[in-house]
């Protein structure tokens, strides 16, 4: 995701605490869900990266191949797409914000048992507030599943009319609140160095 050029060390950091600092990249028996959101004028960005470690990928390869065959079809990966984003929730000033799946990427059944492929799912929420005020956002993810660990952050905003103010994780990171504001229109400077551009 586009705007993460600041949070990427805070990333980073996070991921390494929660592999409990070892130099291996392979996960074992915990499923690592790391969900990044990113605030734009008009609404709220989410992309999630699920990777299974060694021991529960094939409980996970389990519930996505629903058939048994091996291979991970297209409509069994928008399927248990959808199943996890149901086990998140997004509220944006104390309202539910539905949450649209925008793109999956799976990686072959195979390279899951390896323990340091991923699963990545990308989503947008609708509507959000945008009226010049403080804002509070709050995720949750309830997917607890085959030992699942949380990382949740927000990304550095790409538009300057939104300002993060505010940041709070729960101990487990499996909650997630923002403050943040959202400017009616871009500052003079920002006006002045587009037309000077044109």
């Amino acid at each position: 995701m586009r705007g993460g050029r600041a949070a990427a060390p805070l990333l980073v950091a996070a991921i390494v605490l929660a592999a409990g600092g070892g130099a291996s990249a392979h996960r074992h028996d915990e499923y690592l869900q790391a969900t990044r959101l990113a605030i734009e004028p008009d609404g709220v960005r989410l992309e999630l990266s699920l990777t299974p470690g060694i021991a529960v990928a094939d409980a996970v390869i389990r519930d996505i191949d629903v058939n048994g065959d091996t291979v991970l079809s297209g409509s069994e990966q928008r399927t248990y797409a959808a199943r996890v984003l149901r086990a998140l929730s997004l509220r944006v000033d104390d309202t539910e914000v539905p949450l649209t799946l925008a793109a999956v990427s799976f990686p072959e059944a195979a390279a899951l048992r390896s323990g340091d492929a991923a699963i990545t799912l990308r989503a947008r929420a609708g509507t959000v507030p945008t009226a010049t005020a403080v804002h509070r956002l709050a995720f949750r993810n309830r997917n607890a599943v085959h030992g699942a660990v949380y990382l949740a952050n927000a990304l550095l905003p790409d538009d300057d009319r939104v300002a993060i103010t505010g940041m709070t994780h729960a101990v487990d990171q499996r909650d997630l609140t923002l403050a943040y504001t959202v400017r009616a229109s871009r500052d003079w400077r920002w006006l002045w160095l587009s037309l000077a551009a044109g």
